[in-house]
């Protein structure tokens, strides 16, 4: 087999490498199935999530994030919501249009759900702390969010250290980071999952590096034959 060492080497460097890919596709995110229907129409009951867990200062408006209620009285039980402001932010219930303001900017929110329900809309006018975010259920009649927690320590609010972190897949399906916060003029693009292209990047290069070493070999052995 003298000759035959290093392609051999290389082709096992190419399945590694895919292998690798593969385990940080499988264990890179932490997966949850949703309980309640609060995110209805972006995701319901039943649905599997994939979890990015990431750093709380690092989301933004738009990000579904995944925390723990401790602001709310219930530290051991997690919720999933959407962000709509951050610290700083002053947010405003709600507009002619049934829709929240930031900063004075009103924000069409698309993939909103304003069926009736316990949580009905209501005025409400709040400044987001330093070092919290403001959260609310894209299904507003039936989610229990910022809005049904004024009256806690934090007003509602959720402390950053709290975010677990964001919800990139559910059901199957990515997550499109929504355009309406920036679109309404406010600055910060949501959280940008790059992980699965650097997944891909390493299948890719994975696969090219054994079937670059598969000929390597093959060309070896043909010489070895002559």
């Amino acid at each position: 087999m003298r000759g035959f060492g290093m392609p051999v080497a290389v082709m096992v460097t190419g399945v590694l490498i895919a292998a690798t890919a593969f385990a940080i596709s499988l264990f890179g995110y932490r997966r949850v199935v949703e309980p309640a229907g609060s995110m209805e129409p972006t995701f319901g009951p039943g649905d599997r999530l994939s979890i990015r867990e990431i750093a709380g200062d690092q989301v933004n408006r738009g990000d579904i994030v995944i925390f723990t209620a401790g602001a709310w009285g219930d530290p051991d039980f997690e919720l999933v919501k959407r962000v709509v402001g951050v610290g700083g932010d002053t947010v405003v219930c709600c507009d002619a249009r049934k829709r929240i303001t930031v900063n004075d900017r009103a924000v069409t929110e698309e993939y909103v759900k304003d069926d009736e329900g316990p949580h009905p809309n209501e005025e409400y006018t709040v400044q987001v702390e330093p070092g919290h975010v403001w959260v609310l259920g894209d299904n507003r009649g039936n989610s229990r969010d910022s809005r049904t927690e004024m009256e806690t320590r934090t007003k509602g609010a959720i402390p950053v250290g709290d975010i677990k972190g964001v919800v990139v897949r559910a059901g199957g399906d990515k997550i499109v980071p929504t355009e309406a916060f920036t679109r309404a003029g406010l600055p910060g693009e949501p959280y940008q999952n790059n992980l699965n292209i650097v997944v891909g990047l390493l299948i890719l290069l994975g696969g090219f590096i054994f079937l670059a070493s598969v000929v390597w070999l093959l060309v070896a052995i043909r010489k070895r034959g002559a």
